[in-house]
């Protein structure tokens, strides 16, 4: 069923990636009711999540401003979703929220590739916002934003990948994934790569995009 009303979007990608793999996403909203959706590309390693909140949210402004609308709907993957709590405090005009297979609490991930590759030794620390904590500086909600999780594992203690410890997408862990601020959680046999691409991730996105609830 197509939303109802025109709307606008912003589709946020992850780490080392570009706004092309949220393209898909994009076209799917748009033949369910929205007028424009914008798949913007932030390279997240090269200044503070601030920033780039500070940046996206008045690429916010403009999309509410030129389609004529009150909010703008947020579609997110991975970090993505760490930059969308980021622009809760920059006065963005945000409605809802789906995340996908966001590292809420950061990632266990992070933190083995950091000991891995330790460029934070040379002064320059692009995994520092994925470090499981750091998170939690940032907002876990807002007045009027609802928030649905969508993320990947396989109901058990080995996840998709058992080398990381618990239920897991492969590369962020269930637990990682939640958020106090969010209105529903709901667990998919998906891998974190690809998760945005899913036809039944795009039904369930447009479902709590529509009525604020994943649809059975």
């Amino acid at each position: 069923m197509p939303i109802t009303s025109v709307r606008a979007g912003l589709c946020l990608h992850g780490f080392l990636r570009t706004g092309l793999s949220m393209l898909p996403m994009a076209r799917h909203l748009q033949a369910h009711g929205y007028g424009r959706v914008i798949c913007p590309t932030v390279v997240y390693q090269a200044a503070p999540l601030e920033v780039h909140a500070a940046r996206i949210a008045e690429r916010a402004r403009w999309l509410a401003s030129e389609q004529g609308v009150a909010r703008v709907d947020l579609v997110t993957h991975s970090m993505g979703g760490l930059l969308a709590r980021a622009m809760l405090v920059q006065g963005a005009p945000i409605g809802r929220i789906v995340m996908l297979a966001p590292p809420n609490r950061g990632a266990w991930m992070a933190a083995q590739a950091r000991r891995l590759l330790p460029f934070h030794l040379l002064g320059w620390d692009p995994l520092q916002p994925l470090l499981p904590g750091s998170p939690d500086l940032l907002p876990q909600r807002a007045d009027g934003v609802e928030i649905g999780i969508l993320t990947g594992g396989r109901g058990d203690e080995r996840g998709m990948w058992p080398f990381v410890p618990g239920d897991n997408d492969g590369r962020v862990r269930v637990e990682e994934a939640m958020l106090e601020g969010a209105t529903e959680l709901r667990v998919l046999p998906y891998g974190h790569a690809t998760i945005m691409l899913r036809a039944e991730v795009m039904r369930l996105v447009t479902g709590f995009l529509r009525e604020g609830r994943f649809p059975v």
